[in-house]
């Protein structure tokens, strides 16, 4: 019963880092349709800016921190500008987007291994190492502060998609491009705004990956595929699926290696991702995906 008990800790922590990776893609497919693979290489290019801002360039590690994530946001924005828009001015076909999303990850990830090596780059997080015992539940206050962070962004998200102009454009042009056109909105600027806003969403979950278990350039790919699967497990579309699906994720990871070889770790993932698409393939709060509603 320890053992589960911890597993399921564990599943928690692991599972708010998938839903941060996961709210950040599920805003920018569900607003652009942009199946954005390169989100994994922000993620992986946010943990070397806070470690770049910390071991290199000697700042403190909060500040570190927010400049990696604003770094990050911009990233994102620079994706679509230079990448997605340019390719759609030229009539590209969805496909073509995909592709070139998947190579800038590709390429972004081989550039940090050939600049920083593929070995992990550890962060000095002093207090946030410290342990912190529940009864039979090992945790760390890092652990503690991920998943707080998750609950924050998440709400963070929901207010600002509900209560200000800007998300109020990007709810708009979500549900129906279109008709968001028709009224005034600028779709390219919502599309640049949702990037900016998808990427830093993204940047923590990098940055609190390396600060536990240091900066690699490969981690990305996993942390992307991912959190697109929690966001089709939720619902393509909707927010708080996405937020569902990645928790879902990664109790499922952990719980289920309770009495399985850890190995067994990835295939069980995918292989309830399998059923559930079969079973339920809109996720559990997911309508049509030709809509992609939030």
């Amino acid at each position: 019963m320890d053992l589960l008990l911890q597993l399921l800790a564990t599943g928690i922590v692991v599972g708010s880092l998938y839903a941060l990776c996961a709210l950040g893609w599920s805003l920018i497919y569900g607003t652009t349709l942009h199946f954005h693979v390169a989100h994994g290489a922000v993620f992986s290019l946010a943990a070397y800016f806070a470690y770049v801002g910390q071991k290199l360039l000697h700042l403190p590690l909060f500040v570190a921190v927010i400049l990696a994530i604003l770094a990050s946001a911009g990233i994102g924005l620079l994706i679509d500008l230079l990448l997605y828009q340019q390719l759609e001015r030229r009539g590209a076909l969805r496909t073509s987007l995909f592709i070139a999303s998947l190579g800038l990850l590709i390429v972004t990830e081989n550039v940090l291994a050939i600049i920083f090596t593929p070995d992990p780059m550890q962060m000095d997080i002093g207090v946030l190492n410290t342990s912190l015992i529940i009864g039979p539940v090992f945790l760390t206050y890092l652990h503690v502060l991920t998943v707080a962070l998750a609950i924050l962004c998440f709400a963070a998200l929901m207010l600002f998609l509900k209560r200000t102009r800007w998300g109020q454009a990007i709810r708009a042009v979500a549900s129906s491009p279109e008709m968001a056109r028709t009224v005034g909105v600028d779709l390219k600027r919502v599309h640049l705004l949702t990037y900016a806003v998808g990427s830093a969403l993204a940047a923590p979950a990098g940055i609190l990956v390396a600060m536990d278990v240091g900066a690699e350039p490969f981690r990305g790919t996993r942390f992307v595929l991912l959190a697109s699967v929690g966001v089709i497990m939720g619902g393509i579309g909707s927010i708080p699926g996405a937020l569902l699906g990645g928790l879902f994720l990664g109790l499922l990871e952990n719980v289920g290696i309770w009495q399985l070889p850890s190995e067994w770790q990835t295939a069980i993932s995918f292989g309830v991702f399998l059923l559930f698409i079969v079973l339920r393939p809109r996720g559990f709060f997911g309508r049509r995906v030709q809509s992609a509603e939030i």
